[in-house]
């Protein structure tokens, strides 16, 4: 995907101070977009894409970018990659928070153990990052709220789920790993995260869970996000197994300006959705 550049007219950097900003970084690339809050409505948007870059590569990027550096109401910034660890709110607690990671994942690496609170799932999501490129984040953003990429996807899941009498399947598939999450009715029934190689093994993961839910592959709605170059071959792929295969897409709570009209947001549903996360 090519360098993306999509801002309304109405954009206006005087008014920045009533702007969220919300960015995404990963290491195939860094993205952002605005939501003015006073009209509730997305305004900008802005795609770089890089390859295989280290997180602390971005702090140029993001320092040099004349709309990245504006005064904002608000920041959030997403992780795309890491491992992550859901738990339910009534057990959390920040001294166990780094107990619960290493007991899912081993040894993180990371120094700094960070946590999203999931109000609409009833969860808590613990998660850990290079400290370095969130101190020098921190220094452009004081304010900075952190989230992992699975934040805006399962609070998303669970908020689209109210009126589903039966259960729908919710996948987000990045570069070396997949999220999948079940719900209805506001419950959320099932969330894990899965590495995988190639296109069989995200068949696996996706069969095995309706499986063990009983949830008929050809009855079943499958809703899909994906941030892979293979997109095409992909899908033509998933058909084979899945009959009812849908896309996530940016939250109905929030206002679209028309020059979204022909990007394709379902790429993008996370960055998005993460406004939801402020709320």
């Amino acid at each position: 995907m090519n360098d993306i550049h999509l801002f309304d007219e109405t954009f206006d950097k005087n008014q920045s101070h009533s702007y969220h900003l919300s960015i995404q970084s990963g290491m195939n690339g860094l993205s952002f977009c605005l939501l003015d809050t006073v009209r509730n409505k997305y305004i900008g948007f802005h795609h770089y894409p890089l390859k295989n870059i280290e997180y602390i590569d971005l702090i140029p990027i993001i320092k040099a970018d004349p709309i990245l550096t504006l005064p904002y109401k608000s920041v959030s910034h997403m992780f795309v990659d890491g491992k992550n660890t859901l738990v339910p709110t009534s057990l959390f607690s920040t001294e166990n928070a780094p107990l619960f990671l290493k007991h899912n994942h081993g040894q993180t690496g990371c120094s700094e153990i960070l946590s999203n609170n999931l109000h609409h799932a009833m969860a808590v999501n613990i998660f850990a990052y290079p400290p370095d490129y969130l101190d020098n984040l921190k220094e452009i953003y004081p304010k900075l709220k952190v989230f992992h990429r699975s934040s805006p996807f399962v609070e998303s899941l669970v908020l689209h789920s109210a009126k589903w009498v039966r259960s729908k399947c919710y996948v987000s598939i990045n570069k070396n790993e997949i999220d999948i999450g079940v719900a209805q009715m506001k419950k959320l029934e099932f969330y894990n995260s899965f590495s995988y190689k190639d296109n069989s093994d995200i068949v696996y993961y996706i069969l095995n869970i309706l499986e063990r839910f009983k949830l008929s592959n050809m009855l079943t709605e499958v809703y899909f996000s994906d941030d892979v170059e293979n997109h095409d071959e992909l899908f033509e792929f998933l058909n084979n197994y899945l009959n009812l295969i849908k896309f996530i897409h940016p939250s109905d709570q929030y206002i679209y300006s028309y020059i979204f009209d022909e990007l394709h947001l379902t790429r993008f549903a996370n960055l998005f959705n993460l406004a939801l996360c402020e709320s």
